[in-house]
């Protein structure tokens, strides 16, 4: 452990530096090609910004990544299967930052990049939530791709204010960099860590005012790497789903309510819209640094509660209430903010 921490600061420094002089880079360029997302009806900001910059996070994720491939530092599927969903996610996400896939193609190859993970690693065996365990038998790929796929997209949902996927991977990537130290996995902590850091290098350029919008690049595969990164800690060291449930609550929370809610009522799922809890705090007046922030704490103390889940702490069937009660009070902060809009 003392000798990896050289390597930690290194890899933690330069991910985070290569990250703010990358955000940097891609702005212009972007600028340049005209690679802008203007404001529209559905849009939650009012002047033209860059966007793509999330592939400012990407790249230190996939040197990491190929360094630990390169000198071995890990002996099972993992880094194949982390490097895989990192590039194609990456990838299509460029893409659909500089044009428009259809959404079943999109879909296709993000469910290419799952089945190609859950071939490399297998897919959860049980969901362990709430101190409860359910074998998923001959259902357990379909729970694991579908997991994947949601985790991909909601995260791309989700990216609709200043800094809020930035902030979040920068708190799951802390979180995990944890629970992977706690289990002597330093190779995967220090990938988590890398996270972490390229996040808040790209946070200074996305914070409120946004100069540049992570884009498709950046919450595609960040979505998919925590699903994948999920997936390796529950396999390998048997972390309970639930701790990662918790982790991404407020996502995931909020993106699945507003998923429902849509299909309710016959509306188009995949297209854009101003109807998440985020969005509606905006719309209420609160300002994106002020939801960001609310949000980021509220994942901070998710978190906490995540990591007593997966270090198996007290009474294990308490932790998913608490969580979703702390949900459950940002959610009426929001509700209650939106009333006198509506009398």
């Amino acid at each position: 452990m003392t000798r990896s921490i050289p390597i930690l600061v290194v890899t933690i420094l330069g991910s985070f530096l290569s990250a703010l002089v990358l955000t940097w880079a891609t702005k212009n360029y972007a600028v340049r090609v005209g690679m802008l997302d203007s404001p529209n009806e559905r849009s939650s900001h009012s002047v033209a910004t860059p966007r793509g910059g999330g592939l400012a996070i990407v790249i230190p994720m996939a040197v990491v990544l190929t360094i630990i491939a390169a000198f071995g530092l890990h002996q099972d599927r993992s880094t194949a299967a982390l490097l895989l969903v990192t590039v194609a996610l990456a990838a299509l996400g460029w893409f659909e930052d500089r044009h428009r896939l259809h959404i079943v193609l999109r879909l296709g190859i993000q469910g290419a990049a799952g089945v190609t993970a859950i071939v490399l690693l297998g897919p959860f065996e049980h969901l362990d939530v709430a101190g409860y365990s359910i074998s998923l038998g001959i259902t357990a790929s379909l729970v694991t791709i579908l997991w994947f796929l949601w985790m991909t997209n909601l995260y791309n949902f989700m990216d609709g204010i200043d800094g809020i996927a930035a902030s979040q991977a920068a708190v799951a990537g802390c979180a995990m960099g944890i629970w992977f130290t706690l289990y002597d996995d330093h190779v995967m902590a220090m990938f988590s860590y890398a996270i972490m850091a390229a996040s808040l290098g790209f946070l200074i350029w996305n914070w409120s005012p946004a100069r540049i919008f992570m884009g498709d690049v950046g919450s595609l595969s960040l979505g998919g790497v925590f699903a994948v990164l999920a997936l390796i800690a529950n396999k390998v060291h048997q972390i309970p789903l639930g701790a990662f449930v918790l982790l991404f609550g407020v996502f995931l929370v909020d993106a699945t309510l507003t998923l429902v809610k849509r299909t309710v009522q016959r509306k188009v799922v995949w297209r854009a819209h101003r109807e998440h809890f985020y969005q509606r705090a905006v719309i209420a007046g609160w300002s994106h640094a002020q939801v960001t922030a609310a949000v980021t704490v509220t994942s901070v103390l998710l978190a906490v509660l995540g990591t007593f889940e997966a270090r198996h702490y007290g009474p294990g069937h308490l932790w998913m209430p608490l969580g979703l009660l702390l949900i459950s009070l940002l959610a009426y902060m929001v509700i209650k903010k939106e009333r006198p809009l509506s009398r």
